[in-house]
């Protein structure tokens, strides 16, 4: 997916490094309404920051940078050096602007550590959070595996090695390794983007019921039809979710 993705015109595409983690930077020409921070999916073993370019016309479109993280991957790097590579990055880049969390997959649960852990160490909390089909229980226990593993790109087998190795020696269950048992109090509006056909379509579900119980401004929208990682396609499913994710977006920036 990451090999169908162009960077859109009118944006600067540029390497670096922040608190010494290698990250992507898009700069459009205007760049005045704040900062997108991306983080990347690959069920924490692949992925890379060239997945932004997929992002990069709604950062032209809302007039923001975008920076996305190459965060260390399993398993030769488990939990919790994916989580303390974004919060470094976050931690330097976020701390003068408003910023909205983007990720998807194994980086939307990691979208969802990354907000827990800045609001428990009182870091400068974003203003929103998009989180598209997130992995956020590593346990792969849920019943949409077995409804829609058959026209899903997703399997519950593939899936398991991966948080294995993600894990290493910590429990599948801990909060910050799958958000879903953790805590959602504090946290910004969120918006959560998920396919009818995903086998994480569960992992959605919960999620955003669980943030309701906490008091969270969360907007779930489910496109039918769509399948894991749609959005990074040129799909018709896809049109219509950018479309909600930039007016998300672009009002959790005005907001200021």
């Amino acid at each position: 997916m990451e090999s169908l993705q162009r960077r859109a015109r009118g944006v600067q595409e540029s390497t670096d490094s922040v608190a010494g983690v290698p990250v992507r930077w898009f700069r459009p020409d205007r760049a005045d309404a704040g900062l997108i921070f991306h983080v990347h999916g690959g069920a924490f073993v692949a992925g890379s920051s060239l997945a932004a370019r997929a992002h990069s016309t709604l950062a032209r479109s809302i007039g923001a940078e975008l920076i996305s993280v190459d965060y260390r991957l399993a398993p030769e790097h488990p939990f919790p050096a994916a989580l303390d590579d974004v919060w470094a990055v976050y931690s330097e880049v976020a701390r003068h602007r408003p910023t909205v969390i983007v990720g998807e997959s194994a980086g939307g649960g990691l979208a969802l550590s990354l907000v827990r852990r800045v609001l428990d160490r009182g870091g400068h909390a974003p203003k929103g959070l998009v989180t598209m089909f997130p992995w956020a229980d590593l346990t792969n226990s849920s019943e949409s595996f077995e409804r829609n593993e058959p026209r899903d790109l997703l399997s519950r087998r593939g899936l398991s090695r991966s948080a294995v190795a993600y894990a290493g020696d910590c429990d599948l269950r801990m909060p910050l390794v799958s958000p879903r048992y953790g805590s959602f109090a504090n946290f910004p509006p969120t918006l959560i983007v998920v396919g009818t056909h995903d086998c994480l379509l569960d992992d959605s579900r919960t999620v955003s019921t669980r943030m309701r119980a906490d008091g969270v401004d969360a907007t779930l929208i489910e496109i039918a039809g769509g399948f894991h990682g749609f959005i990074l396609l040129p799909a018709p499913e896809s049109k219509e979710a950018r479309r909600q994710i930039s007016s998300f977006v672009g009002s959790a920036l005005g907001d200021r």
